[in-house]
């Protein structure tokens, strides 16, 4: 019997401007590609509403898009659920989006009855339906991302995972939490660049996600420095969420002052900035280093390994799992001690010294060998295999002891019974459809044959044979790839649309230009320009 998993979190796996999203969605595609079945239900929820914009994409695939409340798609082998949500950031999510999700998971619960829930979200809330598949006999795995779960039990987890062994010995030594580190999930046909042999235009030290946890402050110092020696080497980042200019602005020295003022300002100003984009290589066709400076603990650092699969050097902190993501394919250094105290902290002359001694070494050593190696290491095949050796045994018992429609935490037992036969009395319903539509099939077929004069037997084409079902067709309540039934007040069932594949996204190109000082009158330019146009949108 093959497994079958869903997937649930609030935050979209859409959203491309959240790293925990990208590399789950990876997972789960590779999970697929093992034979696994796998759903995803999630909200229209990101970091970053900027991250969403592929849902206008698929919005516009399936029909009244606007008025359903979720949508349904496959993308990559994957089927995925998506509350059409009034917010769009977790905060923002209102009681009404809890309902519409809540109704959408337990009717998955109900009939796709995974052996596994699997996913993320701390919230209370989700918290309460990782509890409600624990109920009914599933299994249940965390996934870990971060190191912002400090002081959770996981009490209805069979297994957390995380991508690093660093993450994993933070939770255990500080929480008695047992997380196991799996690796992390990178797809590396998606991120290898595709310019590199174009070499005029690989040229930038580069920071991806420039915020104060990320290091912004200590690459805006290494580039002033650096600079200075080496004033030909441009430096670039590339936004992806927060407010570029804002966050630069906030930034200061160890006394207290403002760091942007005078020549810091203006050397600030040299650095080049790139529009986020949702396509990664085009980054890497263009950098000689990526720099990754971060402050607080990384679970992994993604961008740090696919650079490495690019064959470019990674300059990096120690935080966290930076070390496994970046292994022997750059320099590793501990962050100046005043930026890990205070994130927005610039750090002197004397204490970047060393950054910038290290960038000499990743800009004038031949990495390609020591790059090789460690992409091999942190290869996707190798991180699945280490996730499977852990979820297999429980998604095993999960097949013999779960109860998915005679149990619930939530439902009494009363409920649970109508549900049931609510299910049952559709099935029949549906199978006498089918039924029939397939007796309609094989006699439609008889009197084909019987017009080009061949004879045809009962065996050959029997009354009551089941049918390929089309789109827009309904199919049998005991597959696992129906239509969701969407329950309203529990009444009456009623089948949504059929599946709609996910067309492949658009590429953008990475802009480069100069960032402004937030305030100044090119800085006010750009923002009319701004407003201009999205009023024009």
């Amino acid at each position: 019997m093959a497994y079958k998993i869903l997937w649930y979190s609030i935050p979209s796996l859409h959203d491309n401007t959240n790293g925990a999203a990208i590399h789950s969605k990876i997972m789960l595609e590779a999970l697929a590609r093992r034979g696994i079945e796998v759903k995803v239900l999630n909200a229209l929820v990101g970091d970053d509403v900027r991250g969403l914009e592929v849902f206008n994409r698929i919005a516009q695939q399936i029909p009244n898009a606007k008025s359903r409340k979720f949508f349904q798609f496959i993308d990559s082998g994957v089927e995925y659920f998506v509350a059409n949500t009034k917010g769009h950031v977790s905060n923002d999510v209102t009681n009404g989006d809890q309902n519409i999700i809540f109704d959408l998971y337990v009717q998955l619960l109900d009939k796709f009855q995974p052996d596994l829930v699997m996913g993320y979200s701390g919230d209370v809330f989700s918290q309460y339906l990782r509890h409600e598949a624990h109920v009914r006999g599933m299994a249940v795995a965390y996934a870990l991302h971060n190191g912002l779960h400090r002081g959770f039990s996981f009490e209805d987890c069979d297994l957390v995972f995380t991508p690093s062994e660093s993450s994993a010995t933070m939770y255990r030594d500080l929480d008695g939490v047992d997380v196991k580190s799996v690796g992390q999930f990178i797809d590396k046909a998606r991120v290898l660049a595709t310019r590199r042999d174009q070499k005029e235009n690989i040229k930038y030290v580069t920071l991806v996600n420039p915020t104060p946890e990320k290091g912004m402050a200590i690459f805006t110092k290494l580039h002033e420095v650096f600079s200075k020696k080496h004033p030909e080497i441009p430096f670039l980042v590339v936004k992806s969420v927060g407010n570029y200019a804002v966050l630069m602005n906030q930034l200061h020295n160890a006394d207290g002052s403002k760091f942007l003022v005078g020549e810091h300002a203006t050397c600030a100003e040299q650095i080049k900035v790139a529009e986020h984009t949702d396509d990664p290589r085009l980054i890497y066709d263009i950098s000689r280093v990526i720099v990754m400076p971060s402050v607080w603990h990384e679970a992994w650092g993604c961008v740090a390994t696919e650079a490495v699969m690019n064959g470019i050097p990674v300059l990096a902190s120690k935080s966290g799992g930076l070390p496994e993501a970046v292994r022997d394919g750059g320099v590793l250094l501990d962050a100046p001690a005043c930026t890990q105290r205070d994130y927005r902290c610039v750090p002197t002359d004397e204490e970047i010294a060393p950054w910038v001694e290290a960038l000499e070494r990743c800009l004038n050593e031949d990495w390609t060998e020591r790059c090789a190696q460690s992409a091999e290491e942190n290869s996707l095949d190798h991180s699945i295999d280490r996730l499977l050796s852990y979820i297999e045994p429980l998604m095993q018992k999960a097949q013999q002891e779960k109860r998915p429609l005679e149990s619930s935490a939530y439902f009494s037992a009363k409920t649970v019974e109508r549900r049931k036969a609510a299910y049952a009395e559709q099935a029949k319903r549906l199978a006498e459809q089918q039924a029939a539509q397939a007796a309609q099939q094989a006699q439609q077929a008889q009197a084909a044959q019987q017009q080009a004069a061949q004879p045809v037997t009962a065996q050959e084409v029997p009354v009551g044979a089941s049918a390929t079902v089309q789109p827009g067709q309904n199919v049998n309540l005991g597959s696992s790839n129906e239509p969701l039934i969407d329950i309203e007040g529990y009444g009456k069932p009623k089948v949504v649309a059929q599946p709609v594949a996910v067309a492949q996204p658009t590429l953008t190109r990475v802009k480069v230009h100069s960032e402004v000082k937030e305030g100044s009158k090119s800085s006010k330019k750009n923002r009319v320009t701004a407003k201009r146009k999205n009023k024009k949108k």
